[in-house]
């Protein structure tokens, strides 16, 4: 009897799943028919989800269907053209006794940035009150320009009382107005304002970085930022993650660990990433780099997104995952002490290949801390731990391997 072996297939079955280990996580899609998504977050210890729209809606998602009637509807005054739209939403720590959350818009009348706050008249309420509005910051905007309008606002954890606004240079290309640089402009910035009064308006934090400064606003938090259009805090550790869109060269992330002072300078229109802006470009004293970027060969518009945090899933837990919308991908990586980057990983097959998803645009986290990622289509995907079904396929095929293995060694008896 001569030696058998086994077929070409089944040889390359058997290398590829003896190599290559399954990841145990995946996305299973939640819904399809959004009105171009831009974020998804939730109360504390709410089981609802609530969906923002650029065109002015905010939606309930329970139990996996959105609601018909829109939690809030702000359609009638916000401007959607370009980069403009519903931008930002945020819940406020105590919104399970105080009922109170922000928005930010770009204003369709002025066409400059609104941070408003609202109130529902109890927490469990499915629809807003949309009388109850208080104007708590505008934001002017350059006349002309429908980019660069940023729009991420949160509330960093154990931090009651402070909003953190991120806001875009105003637009255009390489900031023609150096409003990012400028100490007097809240363009191209991270503000951080108190808004745990009862009325309109804000008061600047004491602990603010420039808060006793003559010459930066009090408001500023962070400057020198193009576009931070998507940002999120750790919720276990409370780090600051940025997402900071480049011009035409590098995509950029920034870090800033939990007790970080503020008052960074991010270096643009300086410079872009890691390396000098090509039109204005340069350095200046003390600023801070970005702790990770990209170039063109990966993408072209970096989003933000978040360390997972939510049910534990082996191959997701504690990891950074980010993407970028040109690219239409998604990348981790894993976080160690002091915020240090390891093991860079492409997760677009396992999180959106199969799921229609694209022009992604933004990630989200309910209460749980559940990872959510979406696109400009109107897809909203989940990310889910599914090793039973990977480790099941793999088996599969290592049988089929193996039965083809035999077949073919009768066939040469």
């Amino acid at each position: 009897m001569m030696p058998t072996r086994p077929s070409r297939l089944a040889a390359l079955l058997l290398a590829a799943f003896s190599t290559v280990p399954a990841l145990a996580i995946d996305a299973t899609v939640v819904t399809s028919g959004l009105d171009v998504p831009l974020m998804l977050t939730a109360p504390a210890g709410d089981s609802r989800s609530f969906i923002v729209e650029k065109g002015g809606l905010v939606k309930v998602l329970v139990g996996g269907v959105v609601q018909p009637t829109p939690f809030l509807d702000l359609s009638a005054q916000v401007a959607t053209d370009g980069e403009r739209g519903l931008l930002g939403l945020s819940f406020d720590p105590n919104y399970a006794t105080n009922g109170r959350f922000y928005v930010d818009y770009v204003d369709k009348t002025t066409l400059n940035t609104v941070i408003a706050r609202y109130q529902v008249a109890s927490p469990g309420a499915s629809v807003a009150d949309a009388g109850s509005a208080q104007q708590i910051m505008t934001i002017a905007q350059p006349a002309g320009r429908n980019n660069h309008k940023a729009g991420w606002i949160g509330f960093r954890p154990g931090d009651t009382n402070n909003l953190y606004i991120a806001t875009g240079d105003g637009g255009s290309g390489y900031d023609p107005d150096n409003n990012a640089q400028n100490p007097q402009s809240l363009l191209g910035k991270i503000l951080r304002v108190d808004v745990s009064g009862t009325g309109a308006g804000y008061a600047v934090p004491a602990d603010n970085p420039f808060s006793a400064s003559a010459t930066t606003r009090p408001e500023i938090w962070a400057l020198g930022l193009r576009n931070p259009f998507r940002a999120s805090f750790d919720r276990a550790s409370g780090a600051f993650w940025i997402g900071d869109v480049g011009q035409s060269t590098r995509e950029e992330l920034d870090l800033e660990l939990a007790g970080d002072p503020g008052g960074h300078n991010y270096g643009w229109r300086l410079r872009e990433g890691t390396i000098q802006s090509p039109t204005n470009g340069g350095n200046a004293p003390g600023l801070t780099g970005p702790v990770y970027d990209y170039g063109r060969d990966m993408g072209g518009t970096v989003i933000g997104g978040f360390v997972y945090r939510g049910p534990s899933i082996a191959d997701a837990d504690g990891r950074y995952f980010f993407g970028d919308y040109v690219a239409n991908k998604v990348w981790s990586f894993a976080v160690g002490a002091g915020g240090a980057l390891s093991d860079l990983r492409d997760d677009t097959a396992a999180l959106l290949g199969g799921t229609g998803l694209s022009g992604l645009d933004a990630f989200g986290e309910d209460s749980q801390g559940r990872l959510y990622a979406m696109g400009t289509n109107g897809v909203l995907v989940v990310v889910v731990d599914e090793p039973a079904t990977a480790m099941s396929l793999a088996g599969g095929l290592a049988v089929l391997a193996g039965f083809l293995f035999r077949r073919r060694g009768r066939g040469r008896a």
